[in-house]
Formats: structure tokens, C-alpha cells, sequence
């Protein structure tokens, strides 16, 4: 007989999946993972005092849910009193969604009310930024824009990429915008979810634009408004050659140091994500076309902040090119002091 004393059912982030444990009175256990109906585990499992614990789930099931973004998993237990047939027979099963996060609501709440971000608040953005987001499922998206004069306008928007797994839709503000209004603010809505954006009217200079892959396993974007700051750093090595001396080696770190600028507390929170992903990248703007830079570094960061009346969060941080070559060239920002994400002050 197979007793499950814990197992799984129902939604859950691939970070904070329970264990399972379960009885038996045979001598062994077959038990068979699979995602998506691939095996990724197939063992026999021996009890200790009748029981059989199954531990670090997330550890084996994060990587398939990294790749797919959601995954269902179902596992077989077979109980065996020898070599012969099994005896009894148990399964579980439930959906997996990618998530580095621990988050204190339970996955199915979370995913039906939020789009794929740790973004708890309204959003600030400016005509001419891009903005994506995304969910969990297929449901219709729509945006209720609201300009100056009180007006509303209710756009529909397509899918720009996804699967039956999920959906990305772009809700960058220039395509809101109305001829003779002014463009406050906006709310995307996708079944139960809902994002409000705010707009910048000063519309600042942004250096840099930032791409990362946040706790989601999908895409974000930061725009940081503060001083960009360039600062090279190269490493000598002298030797006497031939009666002279010469620079054999010159090893270039090509540094460079960001401010957010002043956010909210919201933003604050979120921006969070930026210095814990793994995988970030320039974006760089040329005549309104986004081109995706080089992957970078984030080397150091300056992360605190307090609730002071008269101090509002900003972050500092420095990065460099992911890559060995420092040396790098490029023609699309021929001109400029620093890059193409510095708008046309430069012109």
C-alpha cells in the first residue's frame, strides 16, 4: 500500500516546490518524473522505516521550467515487494512555473492576477520608450488609455509572441497617444491582471537602457535617468626588449557607471531584479529602431535606501562588457560622448 504523506497538486513556482514523502510496505519504490511527457527521473528508491522523502524538488525541476517558462510534471510511484510486477501503483501531478522568487501567495493567485513581473505598483515610463509585458495563459489584452481633458480610449492589443503557455504583448506609450490630447497615463488589463502606467512628461535622457531576464525567466527593461559615467581602466606589463622598454601586454577593463536616477519606493523594490539576473544586456536606439547590444557585466552596485519624508531610492551601479575584447567599436553611436541610449543630445 502507498501512503502519500506529502505530495503535489495544482500550480506552483519551480523555486518553492514542496517536497514529497510517502509510505510503503513493500521492499522498494519505482518512481518516475517526467516533464511534458519526458523522463527526467526514473529510480528505485528504498524506504527507511517505511517511508520514502523525495528532496530538493526545485534543484530538478527548475532547469526544464527555465526552458519552457511552464511545465507539467507528473510522477509515477509503483510499489514492489521484489523483482516481480508492481503491486501498487500512485501518481501525482501539476504545473510548474518558472520563478527564482518566493512569493507569499499561492502560484495559481499569483499567475491569474499578474502579469510576469515583481513589479507591485503603478509604472513610470515616457513617449518613446519601449514596454513589454508578460503572463501566464492566453487571455485577451487590452489598454483603457486617459489623456488630459478626462478622455478614455480603449485599444485591443495582438500578441507579439508566446505559445499556449503564455503571452507577450507590447505596451510601449507612443501607440496610445491621440492627435489634440495629452497622454496622463494608462492601464493594461489581461483577464484578472492589471498594470498602470505613468507618464514622464520630462521624458529624460536615459543612459543606460538595460535588458534583463528577470525572476520570471522573461525580459525586462530599465530606463536609468541618472549620470552615466565612462571610466577605463587599462593593466600594463613593461619589459626590456631588444634595449627598449615596451608595453607587451595591455589589458583593458572598460568601465562604465550608472544612477538610476530619484523612483518611487515600487520601483525601487523592482529594480532589484536588474542586479540579481544573470543575463543583461545595452539597448541602444537609432532613429527610433531598438538594437540589442552587447551583453554586460554588472560589477558593483549601491542598493540602499531608507523611508526617510525627504529621500526618495536611487541606485548606482558599474558594469562592463561580458566579454574578453574591451575594445569595442561601434558604428551606430558614431558621435556620440557615450551611446545611442543618451538620446540626440548630441546631434
Amino acid at each position: 500500500m502507498i501512503t502519500i504523506n506529502s505530495g503535489l497538486s495544482g500550480k506552483y513556482f519551480s523555486a518553492t516546490m514542496p517536497d514529497i514523502s510517502f509510505g510503503i510496505n513493500g521492499h522498494h519504490a519505482s518512481v518516475r518524473m517526467q516533464i511534458d511527457g519526458q523522463d527526467i527521473f526514473f529510480e528505485d528508491l528504498y524506504p527507511a522505516s517505511g517511508v520514502i522523502n523525495l528532496r530538493d524538488i526545485p534543484a530538478l525541476i527548475t532547469p526544464y521550467a527555465r526552458k519552457s517558462l511552464a511545465v507539467h510534471l507528473d510522477i509515477s510511484i509503483s510499489e514492489k515487494f521484489n523483482d516481480d510486477a508492481p503491486t501498487n501503483n500512485a501518481s501525482l501531478a501539476a504545473d510548474v512555473v518558472y520563478c527564482e522568487a518566493d512569493i507569499d501567495t499561492p502560484a495559481a493567485d499569483f499567475i491569474n492576477t499578474h502579469f510576469l513581473s515583481l513589479m507591485i505598483g503603478t509604472r513610470t515610463t515616457a513617449i518613446g520608450r519601449m514596454e513589454y509585458l508578460h503572463y501566464i495563459g492566453t487571455d485577451q489584452a487590452q489598454v483603457q488609455a486617459h489623456y488630459d481633458d478626462h478622455s478614455k480610449k480603449t485599444f485591443t492589443l495582438e500578441p507579439i509572441a508566446g505559445n499556449e503557455k503564455y503571452t507577450t504583448i507590447d505596451v510601449s506609450p507612443a501607440q496610445f497617444t491621440k492627435e489634440g490630447h495629452l497622454l496622463t497615463y494608462y492601464i493594461v488589463t489581461a483577464g484578472k491582471r492589471s498594470q498602470e502606467y505613468d507618464i514622464d512628461f520630462a521624458a529624460p535622457d536615459c543612459a543606460p537602457i538595460l535588458l534583463f531576464d528577470n525572476s520570471f525567466g522573461v525580459e525586462e527593461l530599465l530606463y536609468c535617468t541618472g549620470t552615466a559615467t565612462m571610466a577605463p581602466s587599462f593593466k600594463r606589463n613593461v619589459a626590456n626588449i631588444e634595449g627598449k622598454q615596451r608595453n607587451y601586454s595591455i589589458e583593458e577593463t572598460r568601465t562604465m557607471k550608472a544612477d538610476t536616477g530619484v523612483m518611487n519606493y515600487d520601483t525601487a523594490a523592482w529594480t532589484q531584479e536588474l542586479f540579481r539576473s544573470k543575463f543583461v544586456r545595452v539597448i541602444t536606439f537609432v532613429k527610433g529602431q531598438a538594437n540589442i547590444g552587447k551583453e554586460i557585466l554588472i560589477t558593483d552596485s549601491k542598493t540602499e535606501y531608507t523611508n526617510k519624508d525627504d529621500e526618495l531610492p536611487r541606485f548606482t551601479f558599474s558594469y562592463q562588457y561580458a566579454q574578453h575584447n574591451q575594445n569595442v567599436l561601434s558604428l551606430l553611436r558614431a558621435g556620440r560622448i557615450f551611446d545611442n541610449t543618451f538620446d540626440n543630445t548630441f546631434n
